[in-house]
């Protein structure tokens, strides 16, 4: 087994494994499903993706900010355990300058699992043509035995695990 792939069941042994909760509620799809190829071939890490008119996007875990991306209506979180997730609201919305997008934190900032990231307005991005999708990847996934996504069809915003992590 190649480490940091994308997992369809659990490995066989592995020393632990930790749930990174849904940063909003919906319906799972694949990483696959994401019409962005970089995200849909793995370029930024294995993951999953959920569909929602949501536009609100919540912390997984608690952490620090990293990165906050703008233009690809993103951000890059850490937990204190040193696990690196991005996370990004429709696709291809670079050309969109940010616009309708409001970050809650800026790179530094700590907070607790729950706590609003940022806030998108998804009537406004579907009007322009951008998909009404959430996709969250692991960054860091090469450090971990795998990734595995949720086998629910629905989740709620963090409250169910979306991805579930081997090491």
């Amino acid at each position: 087994m190649k480490k940091g792939q994308l997992l369809f069941s659990a490995p066989d042994s592995y020393r632990k494994s930790f749930d990174v909760l849904a940063p909003m509620s919906g319906q799972v799809k694949p990483l696959s499903a994401a019409s962005d190829s970089l995200y849909a071939k793995g370029y930024f890490g294995p993951g999953a993706a959920i569909t929602s008119p949501s536009s609100s996007l919540k912390a997984p875990f608690g952490g620090i900010c990293t990165r906050v991306i703008p233009l690809d209506y993103a951000v890059e979180i850490k937990s204190s355990a040193g696990l690196k997730c991005l996370i990004k609201y429709g696709s291809d919305t670079h050309q969109l300058h940010g616009a309708q997008f409001s970050c809650a934190i800026k790179t530094g900032d700590t907070f607790k699992a729950g706590s609003l990231l940022f806030t998108v307005n998804s009537s406004w991005l579907k009007q322009q043509g951008v998909e009404n999708i959430c996709i969250m990847t692991i960054l860091n996934a090469h450090a971990l035995l795998g990734v595995m996504a949720t086998d629910r069809k629905h989740v709620d915003a963090v409250e169910d695990p979306l991805l579930t992590l081997f090491v």
